[in-house]
């Protein structure tokens, strides 16, 4: 194998005839995981002025009749004041455009990831969710690559770059023992991998809790018959019911009061009163007014809300290991604010859009919205693309999106565990002639029957080639799982996550503090039997009256809810 050297004039141009500008006299090839390659190279040179007008350089090697680019960069550092000598030289395999690179990559993943439904079950690995990151960061290529077991690799022959698996290498190479150069094998402990990691996820938001009540079925519930009743015409006093204070936070939404004949199909109320004694020996009998209507309030507030996830991940693929708490708290939590909430007893116009539990809805036909939302008169127009589709909802994990979220996470806690897993590095040395192609996107199977099952997989992270006139020869180091395992890193079986909805908000129970009857139709009743002189218009006096009175609803509530999820267990697949 011969090396020869090439100034350029780019960074990376390919070479159908390698010149031999200089004598190369040894040279130095170095790069490790996310870094660029340098190079240290040891040429004869005359005079250094020559150097003042280079840029570029390319290196190959010349194997049979073929030559390959091994090396190519821009020159860093070069000596001044050196004539009729040797001088060293520094490369860098970092192109100009890097900068560009990384921003269209982290365009293509974002752009890859906005096309993804969140609010479906995901299938697949999921490998950006951007409740975990702030505007900024979508900047920064980095944070893609923060749920996946993936790094930079960037290739020093042609400074292209794509991504590499931390365990696996998309190339694997076999060397058997022999190859190996005689006492230059080193074996250490880089660290101690995990064995468990207690994951924290935290979410935070602002609930807008609000809803409507019909209140004319529970005070009906207060009378007999379970119909609103009274001797005396109480029309104009149910109606004052719909004057009630506003400051406590309720709101009248709708209000109608009927005199009704309950007897329309059976014959089964009492239409008068039982027979009434007078003085004068008469029968008289009092009529029974039954009355029908709504009594629709409405309330809303706000209240914050925060949900933690607690989970632990347990490596089972190693016997040994120490504990990472990791804890991820999510930036706010998005409400959807696009399109206004469908409310009720309003006039819609056809076209128009409104916001329904988790899906935007359009108009079918102009009309006056009831109590119940009627899915006859909208059609379905979209989801809602907000985190939290519907801003009253009291649990953001118990969502599909809540649930990706968490995915995301222990996919992040697994990177971890497997990154760590490669504890064990090894160094060894090989001539460079059958092994001058290993690059850091590969892995290296060395067969030994050291080993216990006679063979150790790693994927390479440093490489360091080294070149005299005597001698060529690559230093590798491999990250390894361990001497007794094949490599295969270890996976979640199933990423199956089942959380209730908490059921902590306002019920129709939880509004009505009390309901109060004061003179009854029973007690009007027994009124008129106490004295043979009571007249009807002494009765009025009477009438019956409905006190109602309601709960305060709290405008500082802060409500805090911990989800324990059973362990998630990592084996060996």
């Amino acid at each position: 194998m011969k090396l020869i050297f090439d100034w350029s004039h780019s960074f990376y141009e390919e070479k159908n005839e390698w010149r031999g500008d200089e004598e190369i006299i040894s040279l130095e090839i170095f790069q490790k995981e996310c870094g660029f390659a340098t190079a240290k190279v040891i040429i004869g040179i005359k005079d250094s002025k020559k150097l003042l007008d280079k840029k570029y350089a390319k290196i190959g090697a010349k194997i049979g009749n073929s030559v390959a680019i091994i090396f190519s960069g821009r020159l860093i550092a070069f000596p001044i004041g050196i004539e009729n000598s040797v001088t060293e030289l520094e490369f860098i395999a970092e192109p100009s455009d890097h900068s560009k690179k990384l921003s269209e990559f982290s365009g293509a993943c974002f752009k890859q990831y906005q096309a993804i439904d969140k609010h479906q079950e995901e299938k697949h690995q999921i490998i950006f969710d951007d409740l975990f990151f702030s505007s900024d960061d979508f900047k920064n290529p980095t944070v893609f690559l923060e749920g996946d077991s993936k790094i930079f690799f960037w290739n020093m022959r042609n400074g292209s770059l794509s991504l590499s698996d931390i365990n696996r290498g998309e190339k694997n190479f076999d060397i058997i023992g022999d190859e190996i150069l005689k006492d230059s094998v080193k074996v250490r402990i880089a660290r101690e991998p995990y064995k468990k990691i207690n994951l924290k996820i935290s979410a935070s938001w602002i609930q807008h809790e609000y809803g409507v009540v019909d209140l004319f079925p529970m005070i009906a519930e207060k009378f007999d018959y379970r119909l609103v009743n009274s001797f005396t015409n109480i029309r104009t006093g149910i109606e004052k019911l719909c004057n009630f204070s506003e400051k406590s936070g309720y709101r009248l939404v709708h209000c109608s009061v009927n005199e009704i004949n309950p007897n329309t199909f059976s014959q089964i109320y009492p239409l008068t009163s039982p027979e009434i004694k007078r003085s004068s020996d008469k029968k008289v009998f009092l009529k029974r007014f039954y009355f029908n209507g709504k009594l629709v309030i409405g309330w809303t507030y706000k209240q914050k809300r925060t949900e933690i996830v607690n989970v632990n991940v347990l490596n089972n693929s190693s016997s040994h290991g120490r504990e990472k708490n990791l804890y991820l708290r999510l930036r706010a939590i998005q409400l959807p604010k696009q399109y206004p909430l469908w409310n009720h007893f309003t006039y819609y116009s056809y076209g128009d859009l409104v916001r329904y539990r988790d899906k935007i809805f359009e108009c079918n036909s102009s009309h006056v919205s009831s109590i119940d939302f009627d899915s006859k008169e909208w059609k379905e127009f979209k989801k809602i693309p907000d985190a939290l589709p519907d801003e009253t909802a009291s649990s953001f994990f118990a969502t599909q999106r809540g649930k990706n979220a968490i995915k995301y996470a222990l996919q992040k806690a697994i990177s971890l565990v497997n990154y760590s897993s490669r504890y064990i590095e090894i160094d060894f040395c090989v001539e460079a002639k059958k092994f001058i192609s290993v690059t850091l996107n590969d892995q290296i199977t060395i067969r030994n029957n050291g080993f216990a099952n006679g063979y150790i997989v790693g994927k390479v992270i440093k490489i360091r080639f080294t070149a005299t006139a005597d001698q060529k020869i690559i230093k590798f180091t491999i990250g390894c799982r361990s001497a007794d395992l094949s490599g295969n890193f270890a996976k979640l079986n199933s990423y199956v996550i089942e959380i209730a909805d908490d059921e902590s908000r306002v019920q129709p129970a939880d509004i009505v503090k009390n309901i109060e009857i004061k003179n009854s139709p029973e007690e009007q009743i027994e009124l008129m039997h106490q004295s043979f002189d009571k007249t009807l218009e002494e009765l009025k006096k009477h009438a019956t009256k409905i006190k109602l009175s309601l709960h305060p609803l709290s405008t500082t509530r802060s409500i805090i809810r911990e989800i324990n999820l059973p362990n998630f267990e990592m084996e060996q697949l």
